[in-house]
């Protein structure tokens, strides 16, 4: 492809994004992304009236992306009245990350012990088999039959909590048949899944909403991308596939940086991080400018140009504090 030819394709994908943040059809609880007559329309207000959910940036709530395990314990956590608990030890939940006292508190209540190895996975997506387990534990445990999900063993561990609720009217499953409990689950069914459990309390639907903040960090990270992946077919390595689990995993990392402070995380990924301290740089000069921050550091540049690197994930984050980005490597 000729330098014009990736050009104009570039400022295709910006006028075409430009374009779908200037008619902000659907608004719903302040969120320029949230359909005003979908099944999850209330139980998303109820999230931003119960301070629940405050959007994955300004404006956004991001309905049909996966939620975190990370998330899914705020969301649980404050759903229940953000209530304290004593520190618990996992080797991946630090004390400064902005779910640590949910995590805690889900395991003080019998709702999580986390994985094998003693972590908790923040990062990883949240099935629905386990929201549906974390919720039935976080509301006692209440006997229940089985829900009759030709996908759903007797035998399984979500079995139980699945048919709570089937019976408590959370969930009708995906289909007559099935649940899909080991798919990720998304932001919209997590919140449906809390407001039903939380009695489908009646709201005022608010109007109000502009989704302008997505079209600058997707802009950012295509442009990431493309420069990460002209880097490695420059030294005749193969092209990187972005993963949508990895670049929710980054992104969410790059607003947690511009919340919390500049730092590596925990998750099991190769990370490249980066922060400058311009915000009113554009989403190609920000792209640019973590690139070469990246190419001039020896580590930063043998996780862009590691052989064995298959996926990657690109996270932007855009605020008055500046643009912040995360990479993230896998095989």
């Amino acid at each position: 492809m000729s330098g014009w030819t990736r050009t104009l394709k570039r400022m295709t994908l910006l006028v075409g994004l430009s374009m779908i943040a200037a008619v902000p059809v659907q608004a719903v609880g302040g969120f320029g992304d949230v359909p005003e007559d979908s099944y999850y329309t209330a139980p998303v207000q109820w999230m931003a009236d119960s301070g629940i959910s405050s959007g994955t940036r300004p404006g956004c709530f991001d309905p049909d992306s996966t939620a975190s395990r990370a998330e899914a314990a705020t969301f649980v956590h404050r759903s229940f009245g953000s209530p304290l608990a004593p520190t618990a030890d996992f080797s991946d939940v630090s004390s400064s990350d902005f779910f640590a006292p949910a995590v805690w508190w889900m395991v003080a209540e019998g709702t999580t012990t986390g994985t094998d190895d003693g972590r908790f996975e923040p990062y990883r997506p949240v099935t629905r088999g386990e929201i549906a387990t974390f919720l039935h534990r976080a509301y006692g445990s209440p006997s229940a039959g089985l829900a009759g999900f030709a996908d759903v063993p007797a035998t399984a561990f979500y079995a139980e909590p699945i048919g709570w609720m089937v019976a408590e009217g959370i969930s009708t499953g995906v289909t007559p048949t099935t649940f899909e409990p080991n798919r990720a689950v998304t932001r919209a069914e997590i919140a449906t899944f809390l407001y039903r459990a939380a009695g489908s309390p009646s709201v005022s639907i608010d109007y109000s909403g502009f989704c302008d903040a997505w079209p600058d960090l997707s802009a950012a990270e295509a442009e990431s991308f493309i420069l990460l992946n002209d880097l490695r077919a420059g030294l005749g390595l193969s092209r990187l596939e972005r993963n949508p689990s990895l670049d929710q995993a980054a992104r969410d990392w790059s607003r947690t940086m511009d919340e919390s402070g500049f730092r590596h995380s925990s998750m099991p990924y190769y990370e490249n991080i980066a922060w400058w301290s311009s915000g009113s740089i554009t989403p190609d000069a920000a792209a640019l400018k973590m690139h070469d921050m990246w190419v001039d550091s020896p580590g930063h540049y043998s996780n862009m140009t590691r052989p064995g690197h298959t996926r990657a994930g690109i996270g932007f984050w855009r605020s008055g504090d500046g643009w912040h980005a995360t990479h993230l490597f896998s095989n």
